[in-house]
């Protein structure tokens, strides 16, 4: 059983270790340093004045250690994975994910199983970040076994991204005295903040479970499976609607862009002709 203590400072007083059996300490920001792992790099230092005051040490209250000196650590493998992210390192990432691996991101409709999904979602992540856009790694904190919980955001050029800040919680598995990620829950931001909005659809949706509990065991029994065929109804009926009206919307935005570019082409060549004859 795990807990997380907040200190103000990285001095640990001896009464605090001797509270507990088995003190355990990681680096404070898991994106500033590290012994073995130079995860997230450019722009680290930053980091400390950002996240200085959110240092935090996991310990253990129960008669075992979780681990020992040179054992695998949950944490090694999180940092290890960002930095190839960041680093956009393919076949360093490709190291970190199991075979059996499972993938769940919440932004998506249904999970990514195996290592050919997984890896392909994750370079698909990686391309679409570019040049300039890193993971910043802000608090790692391992559980029982091989679990590790992350929050992290994503910056641009050392600025941070509105919107990207995330969770995320991994299961490890040891493959040939390497850790590897067996499981993967992605929470992310989201830009859309519906507040007391997904209260009443929740007690909405709750009250409709306890009218119709046949529904809500059929709907519960196979929720992608029912969320991908609303897609394909979508799509067939709906898109091309949607599709057709957004066209248009577009070809009208294009024209009043292009009017106004216009315009203002005209005021500067007017500006400059005004100026040449008052000289």
């Amino acid at each position: 059983m795990a807990s997380m203590v907040n200190i103000m400072s990285p001095t640990v007083s001896k009464n605090l270790i001797t509270n507990f059996k088995t003190l355990r300490l990681k680096p404070e920001i898991p994106s500033l340093q590290h012994s073995r792992v130079n995860a997230i790099r450019n722009g680290p230092i930053k980091m400390m004045k950002k996240y200085g005051s959110r240092r935090s040490i996991v310990v253990s209250c129960s008669d075992q250690p979780i681990s020992m000196p040179n054992q695998l650590s949950g944490y090694d493998a999180v940092m290890k994975f960002y930095s190839s992210i960041n680093e956009k390192n393919h076949d360093q990432l490709r190291s970190c994910i199991s075979n059996d691996c499972f993938v769940d991101d919440f932004s998506f409709s249904k999970p990514f199983h195996g290592k050919k999904e997984a890896m392909k979602f994750f370079e698909e992540l990686v391309n679409s970040m570019g040049q300039n856009v890193k993971f910043c790694v802000e608090n790692v904190c391992e559980g029982d076994g091989y679990t590790a919980a992350v929050n992290w955001h994503m910056e641009w050029k050392g600025r941070k991204i509105p919107f990207t800040r995330g969770c995320s919680f991994y299961e490890f598995t040891d493959e040939g005295g390497i850790l590897v990620i067996r499981n993967a829950r992605i929470l992310i931001e989201s830009p859309i903040k519906p507040g007391g909005i997904a209260l009443t659809l929740l007690k909405n949706i709750t009250f409709l479970f306890d009218e119709f509990p046949q529904i809500a065991d059929w709907f519960l029994g196979k929720p992608y499976e029912i969320i991908q065929l609303t897609l394909r109804i979508y799509g067939l009926f709906l898109a091309p609607l949607i599709g057709h009206v957004m066209a248009s919307y577009l070809k009208l935005l294009n024209n009043m862009t292009e009017f106004f570019f216009l315009i203002l082409n005209i005021i500067i060549k007017t500006q400059s002709l005004f100026f040449k004859w008052k000289k």
